[in-house]
């Protein structure tokens, strides 16, 4: 009888010890998660798109602290005009300029491939949401493409506070070609996409990500985005020849293997063939369409 009462005496014992452990593990990895900072990078001609697509981030993506807006002089103008009446939830804005370069990088792109300067901003924004960590005064922040809106309640965190890659099944090869260029051990490794129109970044990582760029003397070019720049085909550079998404998914999954938890992303991309915008989304096609998706995206819309 005795040595059964010791026996279930170090059971407890040691079922304390093991849990003190882990929570202590989960305090030191995760903790302080609490709010966080929305990041949206957006050009003048898009910002009609942010009046209507504003209400759906605050309403239906939890946690958030801020929204940071990142553009132009002229879209600094639109948000303290056009935006008064939402100014009671806090919106900050940053000048790309004070994070990048931009007139070298059109000029860089355009070297490469002179075709290719009219998708400057579209690197350019990829470029932003990257830099972003440097002055990130969080752990971790969201980033979101200005063009799509969630249609239901988003958590980024799992409850003990561990952050989710959301993944769909998406693969554009030009992603993986200048991936494999710039990090040769990487590549297409998984069957899902990490292209779900969102991305909740860890600030330290992202920082590690492009230290390693900046740090590899083998790649070509003088900064970062340069480097990344060269290492797109000049053939794919004025279409799609470089994600963030694809490419920061992937360091992660080969580097930071428990870092992120995963979960299916279902969301509908061509909500313009629909016929409808979120100027006119109703209740009611809300309620119906997040029945099947997460989310929206109205790529072009008046």
């Amino acid at each position: 009888m005795k040595i059964k009462i010791i026996i279930l005496l170090y059971i407890i014992i040691f079922h304390i010890k093991v849990n003190v452990k882990l929570k202590y593990i989960n305090e030191f990895l995760y903790n302080g998660i609490d709010k966080m900072s929305l990041v949206i990078p957006i050009i003048a001609k898009d910002f009609y798109k942010i009046i209507y697509n504003y209400k759906f981030y605050i309403n239906f993506i939890e946690g958030i602290r801020n929204v940071v807006f990142i553009g132009n002089d002229e879209i600094e103008h639109l948000i303290k005009v056009e935006m008064k009446s939402s100014l009671s939830f806090p919106i900050n804005f940053i000048n790309e300029k004070t994070l990048l370069d931009v007139d070298r990088i059109k000029h860089l792109i355009k070297n490469r491939n002179e075709s290719a300067v009219i998708r400057s901003g579209w690197y350019i924004q990829q470029f932003l949401k990257m830099i972003y960590c440097n002055i990130c005064q969080d752990k971790y922040y969201l980033i979101w493409d200005s063009d799509t809106i969630p249609i239901k309640k988003v958590k980024m965190f799992e409850n003990n506070g561990k952050p989710i890659f959301d993944f769909k099944s998406e693969y554009h090869e030009p992603y993986f070609i200048t991936m494999k260029t710039i990090f040769p051990e990487l590549g297409k490794k998984f069957r899902y996409s990490f292209i779900s129109e969102h991305m909740i970044i860890n600030s330290k990582i992202m920082k590690n990500m492009i230290n390693r760029i900046s740090d590899n003397k083998n790649l070509i070019g003088n900064v970062w985005y340069e480097k990344i720049i060269n290492c797109i085909d000049p053939k794919y550079i004025s279409h799609s020849g470089f994600s963030e998404f694809e490419t920061y998914g992937t360091f992660v999954k080969e580097y930071y293997k428990q870092v992120y938890s995963k979960r299916l992303w279902k969301s509908l991309r061509r909500g313009v063939n629909l016929c409808f915008n979120p100027k006119v989304l109703s209740y009611n096609d809300i309620k119906k369409f997040s029945k099947s998706y997460n989310s929206i995206s109205f790529e072009n819309w008046r």
